[in-house]
């Protein structure tokens, strides 16, 4: 009931919007049923034997978005659910945990019972000039957004812009934690991205260059997986987190989007230098990362394939600094369906992008019918530096030995188009781990599951 009251405020303010004002007043939204079967997140049957290491579940997720546009200003609000669990009343969860594997944390993605807020921006151009200013929570990414995404629940930003004939400069402030109500320490906690941008059109796509300064007051973005609090990723990094940690990482992103001749390519590179240190200064630890992605695709009438190139850069064993690519991600599925979606990955967290993986894909997609694609994609995973993931970065056991080999994955995927507005798209997927997954009890298993989306937007 009280969900249905919220949604009809909503509706009341748009349409009273539409009436009284001299604005452009739109609603629309979607609905999703989600089914799901993944099965064997810990890699080793015989020890839970698919029981808290699977996860079978039917959710619902909806959206209701209310869109204005007024002279040269335009603002959103966006109310969601999102994917509560079928038979299960559970509490609102804001901050985006994850089902974690393979000695994680145990954790779980759904579950968020009743409305809370993904979008709410406003979007201004300041008079006579050709300087716009948005600000608010918003859905954001950076390039292809290799280094900074958040597509899933948005993040809380500042953006100015301004669009001087094909270049467009950008700079804005993302608030990724504030400490607000620290008595000792109030500011000296807040974590943001502070980004200077420049992007150029040309003709064959649209390139970006972008300077970015992660300022880390509280030592848990750093190294790390910053919806697990307190974990860092670093060899020999100070055991605890808070206060007492400062960090600052400098990213520097080249980004190309666009065509070649018949081939759509996606391509960003990225270089990072920085810091972590204790506020007394006794331990430091030097941070040097990079990567590089690299997303093909070409039409060939009904079928079109695709690749993709990717390399993070990993920790050595036993360097007393972090060589890892670190980003900050959103828990959404980047790329394939079990590895680093349901499962830790060699960056030692989920949802760390290509962090410490070196990744080769090729695929397909047919159109086998007009409402009707279906396709696969086989990727090929190794670890740019040798780990083990079921043990802590930089630490091995005589009987866990590191290695680079991750394994493949064999995803399969068919779209259908049931009408102009719902559409039931399915995933399955294969994984069979390499030996940076085993444990001192062998081999690991392998791990697999499906994934269905029941879909009307309106």
């Amino acid at each position: 009931m009280k969900k249905l009251l919220v949604v009809a405020v909503v509706l009341a303010i748009a349409c009273m919007g539409s009436m009284a004002f001299a604005a452009d007043v739109t609603v629309n939204g979607y609905v999703d049923v989600r089914s799901r079967d993944f099965q064997n997140f810990d890699l080793d049957r015989s020890i839970n034997n698919a029981d808290t290491a699977s996860r079978t579940t039917t959710e619902t997720a909806y959206r209701i978005d209310v869109n204005v546009k007024a002279d040269n200003a335009k603002a959103k609000i966006s109310l969601w659910n999102d994917h509560d669990v079928w038979g299960l009343n559970s509490s609102h969860n804001p901050n985006n945990t994850l089902d974690v594997n393979n000695s994680g944390s145990a954790t779980t993605e759904v579950g968020n019972s009743g409305l809370g807020v993904r979008e709410a921006w406003l979007d201004v151009m300041i008079p006579d000039t050709p300087v716009g200013v948005k600000a608010g929570h918003m859905l954001t990414q950076l390039g292809n957004g290799w280094f900074v995404r958040n597509n899933y629940g948005g993040l809380d930003a500042w953006v100015a812009y301004a669009a001087l004939g094909n270049t467009t400069l950008i700079g804005q402030d993302i608030k990724l934690s504030d400490t607000a109500g620290n008595n000792t320490n109030t500011n000296a906690n807040d974590v943001d991205i502070y980004t200077v941008a420049a992007a150029q059109k040309m003709d064959i796509g649209t390139g970006l260059i972008a300077l970015s300064v992660l300022r880390d007051d509280t030592g848990t973005y750093l190294g790390g997986n910053p919806w697990a609090s307190g974990q860092t990723g670093f060899t020999n990094a100070p055991a605890t987190t808070g206060i007492n940690q400062r960090g600052r990482l400098y990213d520097l992103t080249l980004n190309f989007d666009g065509k070649l001749g018949p081939v759509a390519l996606k391509a960003e590179a990225d270089a990072q230098q920085g810091s972590i240190d204790t506020a007394t200064g006794n331990t430091h630890i030097g941070i040097t990362g990079n990567q590089v992605v690299i997303q093909a695709s070409m039409p060939m009438d009904k079928l079109t394939l695709n690749g993709t190139i990717a390399r993070g850069s990993g920790n050595v064993n036993g360097v007393n600094k972090s060589l890892q690519f670190n980003n900050i991600s959103d828990i959404a599925q980047h790329y394939t369906l079990i590895y680093e979606y349901r499962i830790k990955a060699a960056s030692g967290f989920a949802n760390t992008g290509f962090s410490n993986t070196t990744a080769l894909e090729v695929g397909a997609m047919y159109q086998a019918a007009k409402s009707v694609a279906v396709g696969a994609d086989l990727w090929f995973l190794q670890a740019t530096e040798a780990t083990n993931i079921a043990l802590p970065s930089g630490s091995a056991a005589s009987n866990q030995s590191l290695s680079r080999a991750l394994g493949e994955e064999l995803d399969l995927k068919a779209n259908w188009q049931l009408t102009k507005e719902v559409s039931w798209n399915w995933q399955v997927g294969y994984f069979k781990p390499g030996a940076a997954y085993n444990t001192n009890l062998g081999k690991a298993d392998d791990a697999y599951g499906a994934q269905g989306i029941l879909s009307m937007t309106f």
